[in-house]
């Protein structure tokens, strides 16, 4: 009995403290989306970029936002759909953000809010319902004219928990259905609406992170002209490739490796980029990007079925789409300028963005 009480005691002693210690890891985040631009063929970025295909629509559960207008104002509607005539200064779309959560090993954190921002843009379409609003920075209304970098948009969903039961809504939607394929835990609100992730995307009025310009035998990259959001010296697009899918079948790619911008560079050449020829097309090019791709979402923090979930996701715009198209890794630093995200309990964050540019030939 002597032997087996102190046993006992240093048993309950350990678990307490690696109940402490559970409870003191902070919740684990992540997060992946796109930002999709398209140039014409001397680099002028193109609008009316809220005029999507019919595969890219969402269910029609998903909830929406358009800024309330001035009795003055007349203005086309931000909604993405087939349908909309497009507006001009729609030059992004941020396509897809979902965020997953997991929380630390035996703990249920208290309910928490989530807010996210979103300047030069709107953020209009999310799930589960969140509390929308837009305004010009630093203050004013915007009464949903002209979008500009001063417009900031925002969403705050109030009260999320983790692990708690709840009934996702039934869609057929791959755009849906495949970033729900992650061992995530999921969420609900206090209103009741679950999901296995919380889902935003937007229209902006904002340029790519590469200027473009599209030659008969060469694609010349150049560095963006506005680098408000590069606080420090130079910062790193962590990876590239160029990729062109033909109509007829058989597709090409390019690997870019790391390219650096740096405050200096704004407007300045960046790489001149050959075309591809005739014998660089096979029926294997997009597996290789996949797989080259996939290993880039999990070097910058995803985990796999994170990283196969988006592919899967973007699988008919990214890699069978025909057209020419650059895709790259955002680089943390215009996340951060442009996508601030805050949650009101400690947590560990990885926010994974990847760039797409469709450029139109000659």
């Amino acid at each position: 009995m002597r032997l087996i009480l102190p046993s006992i005691l240093v048993g309950l002693a350990m678990n307490a403290v690696a109940a402490q210690r559970s409870g003191d890891r902070p919740l684990v985040v992540h997060e992946w989306g796109t930002i999709t631009t398209h140039h014409a063929a001397n680099g002028t970025p193109e609008g009316g970029l809220n005029r999507i295909g019919p595969s890219d629509a969402l269910p029609s559960f998903v909830h929406r936002y358009e800024p309330a207008p001035t009795p003055s104002a007349e203005r086309a509607s931000l909604v993405k759909s087939p349908v909309t005539p497009g507006r001009p200064d729609v030059t992004m779309r941020l396509e897809t953000p979902v965020m997953y959560f997991y929380p630390p090993p035996g703990s249920q954190p208290s309910p928490f809010d989530v807010s996210v921002r979103f300047r030069g843009g709107i953020l209009n379409e999310f799930y589960p319902n969140a509390d929308a609003a837009s305004q010009v920075d630093p203050t004013g209304s915007w009464d949903g004219g002209t979008l500009s970098n001063r417009v900031v948009g925002s969403l705050r969903w109030r009260a999320v928990s983790v692990n708690a039961s709840s009934t996702f809504q039934q869609t057929t939607s791959h755009v849906w259905l495949a970033p729900r394929r992650v061992r995530s835990a999921p969420v609900v609100t206090a209103a009741g609406e679950g999901e296995q992730y919380l889902f935003y995307r937007g229209v902006a009025h904002l340029d790519a992170l590469m200027q473009t310009e599209l030659a008969p035998s060469e694609l010349r990259l150049r560095a963006p002209a506005n680098l408000k959001w590069l606080a420090a010296p130079k910062t790193t697009i962590g990876a590239a490739w160029l990729l062109d899918v033909r109509p007829s079948g058989g597709s090409a790619i390019r690997e870019l490796g790391a390219i650096v911008i740096s405050k200096d560079s704004a407007g300045r050449e960046l790489r001149r980029l050959p075309l591809f020829t005739p014998r660089d097309y096979s029926a294997d090019a997009v597996a290789a990007l996949r797989r080259s791709m996939r290993l880039a979402l999990v070097a910058r923090g995803l985990f796999d079925d994170e990283a196969d979930a988006m592919l899967a996701t973007w699988d008919a715009s990214y890699f069978r789409s025909p057209g020419l198209r650059i895709l790259y890794l955002v680089p943390q630093e215009w996340i951060d300028y442009h996508l601030p995200v805050t949650i009101s309990i400690p947590a560990e964050l990885t926010r994974v963005l990847v760039g797409r540019i469709d450029l139109a030939r000659p």
